[in-house]
């Protein structure tokens, strides 16, 4: 089996984040994939999956939990260029808010409810849409 040097810097990072040798992990990687064609193409695979389960998805997986702890980003979500065009085209937009690396677009959607979006400037497709709840206090409110 032959790899690159950096599927082997992964291998040995993801072993070393479970505290395990290079082999065990490899073994225990491959064990699903016994049949697999190309053992070495499978274990490329299980690297790639298992790193970006460990760094980007792990992270992601926070975000997701801590975004239902709050109303303003419950009815939340990230949209394409396509996605937020067609929704703008829709929705009847009160008002622009222009910071430079993003704009912030706010007014109501297609079906009345108030929302505010936010144009990503900087990158295509990451840009925010969330829904204001009805009877949104801020924490100063709520506490008095």
């Amino acid at each position: 089996m032959k790899l690159d040097e950096a599927t082997w810097q992964a291998i040995d990072w993801l072993a070393d984040q479970q505290s395990k040798t290079w082999q065990v992990w490899c073994a225990d990687a491959l064990a699903p994939a016994s049949d697999a064609e190309n053992m070495t193409a499978a274990l490329r695979e299980a690297a790639m999956c298992r790193l970006l389960e460990q760094t980007i998805f792990q992270d992601r997986a926070a975000q997701y939990a801590a975004m239902g702890n709050h109303p303003l980003i419950r009815d939340s979500g990230m949209l394409d260029d396509a996605e937020l065009g067609s929704i703008l085209e829709k929705a009847h937009v009160q008002g622009r808010l222009d910071f430079g690396g993003f704009e912030v677009v706010f007014g109501f959607d297609e079906h009345g409810q108030d929302c505010v979006w936010i144009r990503n400037g900087l990158r295509n497709g990451l840009h925010f849409a969330f829904i204001v709840p009805h009877g949104l206090t801020t924490s100063n409110e709520k506490h008095q």
